[in-house]
């Protein structure tokens, strides 16, 4: 049996057109003055990032040119892998993992020509997967009646949802009471 949230009644304090007005006015505000607010943030991080970016560009570059010599240098070295796959320094680790087996084709081949062998063939079809699935778009736009849809299982819902737009521009000048 499928549970259901209980649903707590909630009243609204307002009693006329004009106090929804009146707050779509104080959330334009709070909005022009988040905005403000984060084009603030959002121009000290740019300056932070600006002023540290050379030094990261440098400490990464070296980083990285140093991490290309140690491989270098270990795969030059790949016969004292053979029975370890890693070796302990003093200041870390160095060594080589197995990835997971990935396929490739053959020379010659392409993935194309790998489905028509394996589609020829009865002894490996399992190989080949296929998708099927309900093409709700094509149902919607079918202009089936309800008892048609209800004999598939299915039907249309349509619900409400509610929207506001608070216009920033003409109420941004004011403050919120």
């Amino acid at each position: 049996m499928a549970k259901t949230k209980p649903q707590t009644e909630q009243k609204t304090t307002l009693k006329s057109w004009s106090e929804v007005d009146q707050l779509l006015k104080a959330i334009a505000i709070i909005e022009s003055k988040k905005m403000q607010e984060e084009s603030a943030m959002n121009d000290k991080i740019f300056r932070a990032n600006q002023d540290h970016m050379p030094t990261l560009d440098k400490l990464n570059a070296e980083k990285l040119g140093y991490e290309r010599d140690i491989q270098l240098y270990c795969d030059g070295q790949k016969d004292e892998f053979r029975d370890q796959r890693s070796k302990t320094l003093n200041y870390g680790v160095v060594g080589f993992r197995k990835g997971t087996g990935a396929l490739k084709t053959l020379k010659g081949f392409t993935w194309e020509a790998v489905k028509k062998v394996i589609e020829a063939s009865k002894k490996y079809s399992a190989y080949i997967k296929t998708k099927t699935d309900i093409d709700k778009n094509a149902i919607l736009t079918s202009g089936m009646k309800p008892d048609q849809m209800a004999k598939l299982g299915v039907q249309i819902v349509q619900e409400d949802s509610f929207y506001y737009e608070a216009y920033i521009k003409s109420s941004s000048e004011q403050t919120v009471s």
